[in-house]
Parts: structure tokens; sequence; C-alpha cells
């Protein structure tokens, strides 16, 4: 039964839609620190912050390939570098990083469903929207190769 004028089913339908959405954003920062603090850990485990840096300045025109190899510039790098024999540490950092850019992506992509169990349509159009956009900017900015 549809409620019209802000009866009681409509507050909490919207509800429901935000605490979802908060409880994918909550898990995703949580398990993204988690992963960046088991990457510190595992880094400074193997001797990493002893007299060991890292070079991050690439004269222009260098390309793409020619990077560090401590940093990670794809996604395919940092798989390499979890599957690693014995673990990359700086790529446990880098997917724990990966995995807090990717946690907004998630939960607009959750919202979406929610909006359209709770009858919110145009809500639901406005997250497609966004999410169509953030995956655009993921794929046609370089980050996804």
């Amino acid at each position: 039964m549809t409620v019209e004028g802000g009866g009681p089913e409509d507050s909490a339908r919207p509800a429901y839609v935000e605490g979802l959405i908060a409880r994918v954003l909550l898990s995703g920062g949580l398990a993204s620190i988690a992963l960046v603090l088991i990457g510190l850990a595992l880094y400074a485990a193997h001797g990493g912050f002893a007299g060991q840096t890292l070079d991050l300045h690439r004269p222009a025109g260098e390309s793409r390939a020619s990077h560090p190899p401590g940093v990670f510039v794809s996604f395919s790098e940092v798989a390499r570098g979890i599957t690693a024999h014995p673990i990359d540490a700086r790529a446990v950092i880098a997917l724990g990083l990966t995995l807090l850019l990717v946690t907004p992506l998630v939960g607009v992509a959750t919202a979406i469903p929610g909006f359209i169990v709770a009858g919110d349509y145009r809500y639901a159009s406005i997250a497609a929207f966004v999410l169509a956009m953030l995956l655009f900017s993921l794929l046609f900015a370089g980050g996804a190769g």
C-alpha cells in the first residue's frame, strides 16, 4: 500500500536506503583502513622504513611504464604485488587505498536498487547517472588499465 503525504511508511523507505548506503560506506572505509594498517605493519616488519626512500620524481614526457617499481599505477600491478611471494606490503597499502576510492562507487551502485525497491525512481535515475559518470571517469582516466 502506498501512503501519500509523508506517512510513516514513506519516511521508513528513505531511512532504509540511507542506512544501507551508510553501512556500505562504513564497511568499505573500515576495510580500507585495516588493509592500509596491515600493509604498513608488513612494510615495517620487512624493514621497509630503514634507509629506503622512494623517488617519486618523474621528468615530463616519460611514459607511464617508466614509473618507479614501488609505485602502483593500475589495478593489475596491485594484483601482481598482492599475489607475489612474499607479498608486497606496498601492494597491500595500494589495495587499501584502491578500496577507499572504490567504496563510493559501490555505495552509489547499492543505492540504485535500494531506491527502486523503495519506489523512488527519480533518485534511482540520479544515482544511475552518477554511477555512469564515475565509471566513465574511472575507465577513461586510465585507472582501470
